[in-house]
């Protein structure tokens, strides 16, 4: 039996939360394998009794729905892609932000470059109907694109990177090959032209040089996608601030009477004392 005077930390909370959950579905999973479950309304109780913000809970429950049944992959042969979602709609001028905030992060800090002439430096903006996309190469050859489009009552946004011209084996061969062949001609001319110690010594090569040059291209692509899930969550971040800072404020409002020819107002407490005295006069 646990120590019931035991205090649980948030990550302790988290862990026996969904501990508990999967507990509790292995034993319903012959019973009740279709029915079970809880409601986003039940998981919005559980999240705030655990401390946990529903704001988080709402972008993992969007993220599910969209991704779950296609298996997002943020790896391909040749890019790497990340997604997160907004639960807002975007405005104009959260996008003009957002443009000069990826190209802080990404090395372009100039203007924002709405022809659409290059994608170097700037990159380019683009919109069609109600999604915009932002796309920019690197003077390395990496082409970035960032594409925001409406999805149900938000917005999500979809990051992907070009880091190779193919998948990390067949770079690490191709890589391979090429730096082989001169170190393993040079040797075969100091040995008198010898073909036996050229194959030989391009064997060697090929096996030293291919692991290695797989493992650093990996690293890389490793290194870049996490850049991008980065960039990613500040622009999460800074889109929600953005938003949250355009909140109307609701001022008092003043209303005119036509039929007495006085101010009304909505809370008289709010009023000038000149007008409180008049409505008195009147009143008597």
């Amino acid at each position: 039996m646990p120590d019931p005077n035991r205090t649980y930390t948030e990550k302790e909370i988290a862990k026996l939360l969904e501990r508990t959950a999967q507990l509790q579905a292995d034993d319903v999973r012959d019973e009740q394998p279709s029915t079970s479950g809880l409601s986003l309304s039940e998981l919005e109780a559980i999240a705030s009794e655990a401390g946990l913000d529903p704001e988080y809970l709402h972008r993992a429950a969007l993220e599910i729905e969209s991704t779950g049944k296609k298996g997002f992959q943020n790896r391909t042969a040749t890019h790497i892609h990340t997604q997160r979602f907004l639960s807002q709609e975007l405005t104009k001028d959260v996008w003009e932000e957002l443009v000069f905030e990826l190209r802080r992060s990404f090395g372009s800090n100039s203007s924002i470059d709405m022809t659409g002439l290059g994608s170097f430096g700037n990159g380019v903006v683009e919109q069609i109907g109600r999604s915009r996309e932002w796309r920019h190469t690197s003077p390395m050859g990496v082409h970035t694109s960032v594409l925001l489009r409406p999805y149900k009552e938000g917005t999500r946004i979809e990051m992907s990177q070009k880091v190779g011209a193919g998948s990390p084996k067949s770079e690490a061969i191709g890589y391979g090959f090429l730096l082989s062949i001169l170190p393993a001609f040079i040797l075969a001319v100091i040995f008198g032209k010898s073909l036996l110690v050229g194959a030989a010594s391009f064997t060697a090569f090929m096996a030293m040089l291919v692991p290695l040059v797989y493992l650093l291209d990996m690293r890389w692509r490793d290194k870049k996608l996490a850049n991008l899930e980065s960039v990613a969550e500040r622009l999460v971040e800074f889109a929600n601030e953005k938003a949250s800072l355009a909140s109307p404020v609701v001022e008092p409002r003043l209303e005119t009477s036509t039929t007495s020819g006085m101010l009304e107002l909505e809370d008289e407490e709010l009023a000038p004392e000149a007008v409180r005295a008049q409505r008195t006069k009147n009143r008597s």
